[in-house]
């Protein structure tokens, strides 16, 4: 959902928008059901449907939508020989159904930006279309019950992973930006007011001086992961020995199999009894060296473990 976040920055509440979103997909599809694009009345759209050779027919669609004040639905079928131009351009083998919902300005879009806006503060929101009433759209709470009926499409917005990094070294700011790119939260801490500096991390979204006498009242709740990076050892220990006790499901430790194994045993546990959850050395084994690719690495084994997925090239997966 990164890419729809970032329309909030170009957000116009005077300009109508499109709402499109994969409803349906048979075959090979560069993204599946969910994914979503907005689309606004002056052609600027945010977010993939495809690997983009699908964008530029749905922006021209949609000044139709725009004309009309009109929903309306696509269908791409990439698996037809006699459509060379789609076949060709989006390199698979499927069919992708595209609903376009429109959304005035004069009905403040559905209220879609301020579901929006509550995702980007942590908040997941659930998208309800319901196709027996005029493809009313409403957005609301994911943790709200709504009955389940037939005519309805609903859609899952996920909030964005939130990564708490304690400690910041100067091996930090590269994990930092490719969380950021990614459409990640991400909170530095750190006990020294002088390494908190924003120049230094200008892709973080909180840099907080924690002080040791702090850190026990620290707020764990909102984070999804956590990565140990201060280098110090007395310092990786306090941090390691409250996040063992918090619900955070992965925790990352910088350095050798046997410093992991100290710090566990400084907080009365083994790592036998926390696999699978704590990690460590940090990052899938791709030849990482530079502190860009052991940021890389880091990046790529948090989003692993948060889907659940084994690290294996993609042709070894026999359901793709």
């Amino acid at each position: 959902m990164y890419s729809l976040l970032k329309s909030l920055r170009h957000y116009d509440s005077s300009k109508d928008y499109v709402l499109a979103i994969i409803t349906g997909t048979n075959g090979s599809t560069y993204r599946k059901s969910g994914a979503m694009m907005l689309i606004d009345q002056d052609s600027n759209h945010w977010g993939l449907l495809s690997g983009g050779c699908l964008e530029g027919d749905i922006v021209a669609n949609c000044k139709t939508l725009f004309e009309n004040k009109c929903d309306h639905q696509l269908v791409y079928n990439m698996r037809d020989e006699a459509d060379l131009i789609w076949g060709m351009g989006l390199g698979c083998d499927g069919e992708v159904t595209i609903f376009l919902k429109y959304l005035p300005a004069e009905q403040n879009h559905f209220s879609i930006f301020e579901g929006l806006f509550e995702l980007q503060n942590g908040n997941a929101q659930q998208i309800t279309i319901n196709t027996a009433n005029n493809n009313e759209l409403v957005i609301e709470p994911a943790d709200k019950l709504i009955p389940e009926k037939h005519s309805q499409l609903k859609f899952e917005l996920r909030k964005p992973h939130h990564l708490l990094i304690c400690g910041a070294s100067p091996d930090v700011p590269p994990v930092v930006a490719i969380a950021h790119h990614i459409g990640w939260k991400t909170t530095v801490i750190d006990h020294r007011q002088d390494a908190s500096n924003k120049e230094k991390f200008p892709f973080a979204d909180e840099l907080i001086t924690v002080k040791r006498s702090q850190w026990n009242g620290f707020e764990l709740t909102p984070f999804d992961s956590a990565v140990i990076m201060s280098h110090q050892f007395e310092r990786d220990q306090e941090y390691l020995k409250r996040l063992l006790d918090s619900p955070i499901g992965y925790i990352g430790l910088l350095g050798p199999s046997a410093r992991r194994d100290k710090l566990l045993a400084e907080c009365d546990t083994h790592f036998s009894e926390h696999q699978g959850r704590v990690f460590g050395p940090i990052g899938l084994d791709i030849g990482a060296g530079s502190p860009e690719t052991i940021a890389l690495a880091i990046i790529s084994e948090i989003q692993a473990v948060a889907h659940s997925k084994s690290a294996k090239f993609c042709y070894e997966d026999l359901n793709r």
